[in-house]
């Protein structure tokens, strides 16, 4: 058991399907079994799901948020869980994804080391079909067969990533303009460059669980297009323009 009381993982979820409740049980054990660690979950959904998250392990710090409607609002998420976090190594989660063990302690030293935000991966992004979920299971992530997978991205960054709370507040944190899925992984990485900050990347490959994705998990989203215009809109700013614009979040 590694310690990374330290640490705070944020993971915001909706169990939208029967494989997101799998994936969610399969990398929260898989993380609390290898560190002594905290793990905030926000479940943002129309009925509580606190017996399923709590039938995984107690240790999960579980609030809910009623929430009737179709999209899901993961930044706004993500900044909420960063407020309640009380470490300053804080890892935005997905709970899809799993790493080799070193490349979570990598990540964790380059932030200790000034980094502002680091991808626990070098950005090759696999998907990982259900009949090697057993080898994630046991710890064997070293014995899938990746000719097997499908490498959906060689220079992926999504899944996760560690971050400062206090270098990366100092920059908005997440932007929550950006409602559901879309874009919002590139605007970040724009971000953090136009200010001068450090983004840093470990070696190794991000296991992604496979799963069946619904409109809060592809362009179907209808925020879509208004995402991709929130980007264009960041990345075409200069730094000054870019400090005041993120003078005007209201979530900081």
């Amino acid at each position: 058991m590694i310690d990374f009381k330290d640490v705070t993982f944020i993971v915001p979820i909706r169990f939208d399907s029967e494989d997101r409740r799998n994936n969610f049980k399969t990398s929260m054990n898989f993380i609390l079994r290898n560190f002594n660690t905290n793990i905030i979950v926000l479940d943002s959904d129309k009925e509580s799901n606190e017996d399923f998250v709590k039938s995984v392990s107690e240790k999960i710090k579980y609030v809910f948020e009623k929430n009737g409607e179709k999209l899901f609002h993961r930044t706004r998420l993500l900044n909420e869980m960063t407020k309640m976090s009380e470490t300053e190594i804080i890892v935005n989660y997905d709970v899809d994804v799993i790493f080799p063990i070193e490349q979570y302690l990598e990540a964790k030293k380059l932030i200790e080391s000034g980094g502002t935000m680091c991808f626990p991966y070098g950005g090759k992004f696999y998907d990982i079909p259900k009949k090697f979920f057993n080898l994630v299971n046991e710890d064997k992530l070293d014995e899938i067969p990746l000719n097997d997978c499908t490498l959906f991205n060689p220079g992926s960054v999504g899944g996760a990533f560690f971050f400062s709370k206090e270098r990366y507040g100092s920059i908005g944190w997440e932007n929550e303009n950006f409602v559901s899925w879309g874009h919002e992984d590139w605007e970040r990485i724009v971000r953090v460059q136009k200010m001068g900050y450090k983004m840093e990347r470990t070696e190794g490959v991000l296991y992604h669980l496979t799963h069946s994705r619904t409109s809060n998990s592809s362009d179907k989203n209808p925020f879509y297009q208004f995402n991709g215009q929130e980007f264009q809109k960041v990345n075409s700013m200069s730094k000054e323009d870019l400090n005041k614009y993120i003078g005007t979040w209201g979530w900081i």
